[in-house]
């Protein structure tokens, strides 16, 4: 046929914290003559975690959990992906496919958290709040809070924090892509033109914006190689 398509949909769901995911994928297959055949895959996906894994200290020795405190924290990721594939046959002996997928996600840590008892899923949860430098020190008005991007945690409450590490928040946006240009000069010898192309960046903003993260994504910066396979078959 001409032009075919399918939709698919899937949804999981954790057994234990409430977590999840779901995806939504459309494939699309165009083929207008014999000899082309185009194939566009888009997909978006979203996933909850209620225990992603942060980071662990020792810290104030935590003795429930062996004197290691263990961080994590609830997770609302979002993804979309783009592949796309051509084929084009030109003729017996020449022939060029293209592939590129395009793929923005966002990572957005809520709530974070700490293992309350070891071979368990019991956290005790970290209640945001405001931070105040002063001089080398960072007071929070509650147990936990953002400074510049850090996140400064005070384990016994005495507003004084004991423990800090990055905010986790991100958006990655990446694209790969490449052409290979195939041509059987005589029987059984080939040569192959090959283009890779691909563009990545990171940001931690951590919400999920389709338009602000494409525009991101083609202005990331771009590696550019190009390959050229010789293959002569002897014929001994």
């Amino acid at each position: 046929k001409a032009f075919n398509a399918g939709v698919n949909y899937d949804r999981s769901f954790d057994a234990v914290g409430g977590g999840g995911r779901q995806q939504f994928r459309v494939d699309f297959n165009i083929q207008p003559s014999d000899n082309v055949a185009i194939r566009f895959n888009p997909s978006y996906e979203t996933s909850t975690s209620s225990a992603q894994y942060v980071t662990s200290t020792s810290t104030l020795p935590y003795a429930p959990t062996y004197d290691q405190r263990y961080l994590f924290a609830d997770l609302d990721r979002t993804t979309f992906s783009m592949e796309t594939r051509l084929d084009w046959t030109f003729t017996p002996t020449v022939s060029l496919q293209l592939f590129a997928q395009p793929l923005i996600s966002s990572g957005d840590y809520l709530a974070y958290k700490q293992l309350a008892e070891s071979a368990t899923f019991d956290f005790t949860t970290f209640t945001p709040g405001t931070g105040v430098e002063a001089g080398s020190e960072v007071f929070c008005s509650s147990s936990i809070c953002e400074v510049d991007g850090e996140q400064y945690v005070d384990f016994d409450d005495d507003g004084v924090t004991d423990f800090s590490f990055s905010d986790r928040d991100f958006n990655v946006r990446s694209l790969i892509g490449n052409a290979v240009l195939r041509w059987e000069y005589r029987p059984g010898s080939t040569i192959f033109f090959v283009w890779q192309r691909s563009q990545s960046g990171s940001v931690s903003t951590g919400d999920f914006s389709f338009s602000r993260d494409l525009d991101a994504l083609f202005a990331a910066p771009a590696v550019n190689r190009f390959i050229v396979k010789v293959n002569y078959w002897l014929g001994l």
